[in-house]
């Protein structure tokens, strides 16, 4: 502080300060640098991508059944061991057990005898499998073969994706603490390193648990890395530019998809193709090294000089000499962060708010159910190329296909329609499609995956739509409570979907998505029971809502109103 009370007056806080949002906005605006800063913040999200959606790879179930080593020893061919040892069918559910017939005497025995012999003699009690064989053409392809993770340890397969939900779920709060009280910069390398270290982990691994582990610090990197380069980004960008960096920015995950796919034709190993996804991250060391801290940040942090340098490598000649001799002002009196336990008691009395209002409560809630419906509907869908019996590979890059457009029709559907039809519209129409699969036979796989692609098409595209709603219907007060718990909520959607999708799917191919259509139909019809808020002003507090129009109101009689 000695520095800044030897110059007091040759340049005022509030006048560093304006100089300094003008010259992001003139950098932001027309420099290179911005286009640079936006090249090195999306591209994460290709790593983001290929490990959410590699479980479709790693966790195929190929067909198994009983190992029986007397059998194995002979010359038999799989499919006659088969049919002497179990009860035959072509559900997985048929080969968790089998016959326990005397198989050293059938092992003596040619094949054509021995199936004779077990034809006419009374059948013996059935077993459950203590080890199995699987139909692979690479041994171990995947972490169910590795692990034996079928019949009464099937369960355990939806763990590797929910657990990697979970840790996106935690990291959102711990890099987005580290974000705030250390630096945007800081929290983006933290969780690169992560990513670099905690990829390979999972590939090398010998132990299920230990796997499911680093699965689960691969989804905390994966949220750190992008929440802070999207804050980076963002607090960077000027206004006009942000609304196109906002609908591309997650250009990457499609493409992330698309290069998944095409990998992991050539990788066919679930190691192997682990590797192939997580070394690659190495480059992110670059990203580290030329990604600049926000100089928004730096500044609320009241690190002026910081701000400064940040900027006088990119466009030194619209700076005023005299602001670096005047560049600590302010450090000592600059924003402090509150505490974490005050934030989090500050951010429960908001929710609580919410709830003690009974319009606001109505509003909450629907947004919960249609934030959760459109999170399980969107994962359950992606990850379900196996109920579906279609090639991996091609579902997968269809996926990423689909995808990209439906980040444009949110634009298109928004300059016609209100919030809440264009949220309502997109949910019915998936809804409806995926309901449609029923009356569809398991044969048809190529009308299935198109109409099912019809249904991500458009629960993609709603998310732009609901986040957009729903902060718009809550005040200012509450708005980041709202969003914030409705992310929560979204995911919930994206832990269960996995269990969806695999232990109620060995039930029936059709139930993972008639459940996602059933919860998707629900969320549009709910939807239009929320007002709408297109062209109408937001309000500040709770108190502003005594002020509004019955129309303005969660009610039956909104379904009537579109616009």
């Amino acid at each position: 502080m000695a520095e800044a009370q030897l110059v007091p007056n040759r340049v005022s806080q509030e006048e560093q300060t304006e100089v300094l949002e003008k010259t992001l906005e003139k950098v932001g605006n027309e420099g290179w640098w911005v286009w640079c800063v936006f090249f090195m913040a999306s591209t994460p999200g290709l790593f983001n991508a290929a490990h959410i959606m590699s479980y479709v790879f790693l966790s195929h179930t190929p067909t198994h059944w009983c190992q029986i080593d007397e059998l194995v020893a002979t010359n038999w061919t799989n499919q006659q061991i088969i049919s002497v040892s179990t009860i035959g069918g072509n559900s997985s559910t048929s080969f968790c057990s089998y016959y326990d017939w005397n198989y050293t005497y059938l092992a003596q025995l040619e094949y054509q005898e021995a199936l004779k012999y077990t034809s006419q003699s009374p059948k013996p009690k059935l077993i459950p499998c203590k080890k199995y064989d699987y139909d692979e053409t690479v041994p171990k392809s995947s972490i169910v073969s590795e692990w034996d993770l079928v019949c009464e340890n099937a369960a355990l397969r939806s763990n590797a994706q929910v657990s990697i939900a979970i840790g996106k779920f935690v990291g959102g709060f711990i890099f987005g603490f580290i974000a705030d009280k250390f630096g945007r910069k800081r929290s983006f390398v933290l969780s690169c390193l992560l990513y670099i270290v905690s990829g390979p982990a999972a590939g090398f691994t010998q132990s299920f648990l230990v796997f499911t582990i680093a699965r689960f610090f691969i989804g905390i990197a994966g949220s750190g890395v992008y929440e802070s380069a999207y804050t980076i980004l963002t607090e960077i960008a000027v206004k006009k530019r942000r609304t196109i960096f906002g609908c591309t920015f997650n250009m990457s995950y499609p493409v992330g998809y698309i290069t998944l796919a095409i990998i992991a034709f050539y990788f066919q190993s679930w190691r192997s193709l682990q590797y192939a996804i997580s070394i690659p991250t190495l480059f992110l060391l670059i990203h580290c090294w030329f990604i600049p801290e926000s100089p928004r940040w730096l500044l609320a942090q009241g690190r002026r000089a910081d701000a400064w340098q940040v900027i006088q490598g990119v466009e030194k000649s619209l700076i005023p000499d005299d602001f670096f001799h005047n560049s600590k002002i302010g450090v000592e009196g600059s924003n402090k962060s509150k505490s974490w336990f005050k934030r989090l008691m500050l951010s429960m009395g908001k929710l609580l708010s919410i709830f003690n209002n009974k319009e606001l409560c109505s509003r909450i809630i629907i947004c919960y159910i249609t934030w959760f419906g459109a999170a399980l509907s969107y994962y359950a869908i992606a990850l379900n190329a196996d109920n579906f019996t279609a090639n991996r590979y091609m579902y997968v890059a269809l996926n990423g296909l689909t995808e990209a457009p439906s980040y444009i029709l949110p634009l298109l559907l928004l300059t016609f329609l209100g919030r809440k039809s264009a949220a309502s519209l997109l949910f019915l129409v998936c809804g409806s499609a995926l309901i449609s699969i029923l009356s569809l036979s398991p044969e048809d796989k190529d009308v299935i995956v198109i109409v099912a692609m019809l249904g991500r098409f458009c629960i993609s595209a709603v998310f732009a739509v609901i986040i957009l709603h729903t902060s718009e219907l809550f005040p200012t007060s509450n708005r980041n409570t709202a969003i914030g718990t409705s992310l929560t909520m979204s995911q919930l959607g994206s832990i269960g979907a996995p269990y969806i999708v695999d232990v109620l799917g060995a039930y029936g191919w059709y139930i993972p998505s008639t459940i996602c259509g059933c919860l998707s139909l629900l969320s549009g019809l709910l939807i239009l029971l929320l007002p709408e808020t297109k062209d109408k002003p937001l309000f500040d507090n709770i108190e502003d809502l005594k002020e509004t129009h019955h129309n303005d109101r969660v009610s039956i009689k909104n379904c009537c109103f579109f616009s």
